[in-house]
């Protein structure tokens, strides 16, 4: 794993990238955000979750992998802001 973003990115990026590519494997994904709860679970990691969303979305086009994943991260996407205006 790359944690390219480390120290840089904002907070829960790294978090959200590995939660996000872990989408196709649901137990995986589960387990993920779980243990990263406490980066994914608030405000500051939401936006590095939105970030690491953002930048799968725009390479979906270029990067078959992401092109296959797009459509996991949208319906996390829809998932996500029905969560925050329940908040």
């Amino acid at each position: 794993m790359d944690w390219e973003g480390w120290g840089t990115a904002p907070t829960g990026y790294d978090a959200a990238t590995l939660y996000l590519h872990s989408l196709p494997v649901p137990g995986f994904a589960e387990r993920v955000r779980e243990e990263f709860c406490n980066l994914l679970g608030d405000p500051a990691g939401r936006v590095g979750e939105l970030t690491a969303c953002t930048e799968i979305l725009q390479a979906a086009n270029r990067v078959p992998f992401y092109a296959d994943l797009a459509d996991k991260v949208r319906h996390h996407l829809d998932h996500l802001g029905a969560a925050t205006r329940r908040a």
